[in-house]
């Protein structure tokens, strides 16, 4: 069934200087919390025939609606009241999630969080020694101590909420220490592998493959052996599990990397109507493929550029270096926009791929060994 999750470029701008930042946000002189929302109340009519055709075009079905930035708590309660009211006003069956940097939150967003049962997202690299090495404010000061008490804050008020760590050089040796943080939080998280994009991340904040399989499975045992915490401390770890065992299930993870063909499943859409493969590919003129203002959403994902982009694992799947992949299945050769960005080449597999071959063995044999080789699906 076709069916697109669309991540929503939401605004380019941020009040951090993250070290690493993906969309170049850190680097953008700020323009003012004022000039910000002006511009994204102009564009409300224009994504909101988007939303209208992305609806008809999911049959309106469930859908996730991911807003990213920048930091998309710049927008202010007016323009979010607009926004999340029209979703309610349309019944449309739609759960927003928004991806935050955790430093504006406040009494304000919570009661809206509240209202239109927004999932959020948090970015926070691990306890004070760790987050603040690499997620700062635009003064060179620390983020953590304010992100933690807004943490606070949405755990009081019962919102649902979940971290992301991001895996970098200054903390990928330091797994228990972050793993002990979140536990004695009682604080959900998953993580990724920082990666080099077009804004050229810095060389010394990368990490290798090896490292970040080394890492992750790391964490994985300290879960996985763990009988005092609660299974959905890490999601994607229950993920995994779940799905060895079913492997339908792995089509039903909201994480992209492991999609067959992202392509077909996920978008990025900016507020000035553009349409783009992936978030991490916005801004490269090949994964543009048209802007609602010109055609419809309908023949904009009928492309040949879509239909060819989505046979990428088609493609992958064939070549020597990956035909004989025994987890080949799973992780469908990881995340095209790192190919690209790391090769220059879309149709090769990703740079972390050997890391995914490191990591679905090692769980495989966790679970082989723990319910047994016949109840795990092949």
């Amino acid at each position: 069934m076709r069916h697109i999750s669309p991540i929503i470029y939401i605004t380019d701008e941020c009040k951090l200087t993250s070290k690493y930042c993906y969309n170049g946000s850190s680097i953008k002189k700020f323009s003012g919390i004022e000039n910000i929302n002006k511009k994204f109340k102009n564009s409300i009519p224009l994504f909101f025939k988007f939303i209208d055709e992305l609806i008809l075009y999911n049959d309106f079905t469930p859908t996730n609606f991911f807003f990213h930035g920048g930091e998309p708590l710049l927008i202010n309660l007016e323009n979010w009241k607009t926004i999340l009211g029209y979703f309610r006003k349309k019944e449309y069956p739609i759960s927003p999630k928004i991806q935050t940097n955790g430093t504006l939150i406040n009494d304000d967003f919570i009661s809206l969080f509240k209202e239109f049962n927004v999932g959020i997202g948090i970015s926070i690299d691990g306890p004070a020694f760790l987050n603040d090495q690499t997620r700062i404010f635009k003064n060179g000061s620390g983020t953590f101590s304010t992100i933690f008490k807004n943490i606070q804050k949405l755990k009081d008020a019962g919102i649902e909420f979940g971290c992301l760590v991001t895996l970098n050089e200054t903390n990928i040796k330091y797994i228990n220490e972050i793993y002990e943080f979140f536990k004695e939080n009682n604080i959900s998280f998953d993580i990724r592998p920082i990666f080099d994009t077009r804004y050229s991340v810095p060389k010394n904040l990368l990490i290798t493959p090896q490292e970040f399989a080394e890492a992750w499975c790391k964490l994985f045992d300290l879960w996985f052996d763990d009988n005092e915490v609660r299974t959905s401390l890490i999601k994607d770890f229950n993920d995994f599990v779940a799905g060895f065992i079913r492997p339908d299930l792995f089509e039903r993870m909201s994480i992209c990397t492991f999609d067959a063909s992202c392509a077909e499943h996920f978008l990025c859409y900016d507020m000035e109507g553009n349409i783009w493969h992936c978030d991490n590919l916005r801004g490269v003129p090949k994964f543009w493929y048209g802007n609602i203002q010109k055609e419809s959403l309908t023949n904009i994902l009928n492309s040949s550029k879509v239909k060819k982009l989505s046979k990428r694992f088609e493609v992958i799947s064939k070549t020597k270096e990956c035909k004989d992949c025994k987890f080949m299945k799973w992780h469908h050769c990881g995340c095209p926009a790192r190919s690209y960005h790391y090769y220059g080449n879309y149709f090769k597999k990703d740079y972390f791929c050997e890391s995914y071959e490191l990591i679905f063995g090692h769980v495989y044999e966790r679970i082989k060994s723990s319910i047994g080789k016949s109840k795990l699906l092949k």
